[in-house]
């Protein structure tokens, strides 16, 4: 009964120590897209996309849960390209032209798809340390801001 006790401040520290990370920016979102879609894509072999995670761990310090987490997220994100490019497959068979109902599907599912990936880089963000956090945010803000010259 008394580890009770210590169990429970123990878990309340953790909880208030960890809080949500604000969403990725536009510009963040920008490298965000890039990384998920190379760990998440359909196109590349699974030996390029278990090197380029190998590359992030090294290049961001993660841990092992913090790769997970990116390849979990990017395993979520070719689940659904793989429906998504079915859908566009399916939609243009045949066709020489699209018509307007076309195109908004395509627009719809273009959508879909980026508001998947900000989904996943916010799920990324708040799945991972503040530090590593901060580490993922670094080149989409440098992107953002551009570099200087002196």
């Amino acid at each position: 009964m008394r580890y009770l006790g210590v169990v429970i401040l123990l878990t309340s520290s953790v909880c208030l120590g960890q809080t949500a990370q604000p969403p990725a920016t536009a510009a963040q979102l920008k490298y965000f897209r890039f990384m998920l879609l190379n760990v998440g894509s359909i196109d590349h072999s699974p030996d390029a996309i278990a090197a380029y995670e190998s590359s992030l761990v090294v290049q961001f310090g993660l841990s092992a849960q913090e790769s997970a987490a990116i390849h979990s997220a990017g395993q979520s994100l070719n689940a659904l390209l793989t429906q998504l490019r079915q859908s566009t497959q399916a939609l243009v068979a045949g066709k020489t032209s699209l018509t307007s109902a076309d195109a908004a599907t395509l627009a719809s599912i273009n959508t879909q798809r980026e508001q998947t990936i900000a989904s996943l880089a916010n799920h990324i963000l708040n799945s991972v340390s503040a530090t590593t956090a901060a580490r993922l945010r670094a080149p989409g803000n440098i992107m953002g801001t551009g570099l200087t010259r002196n």
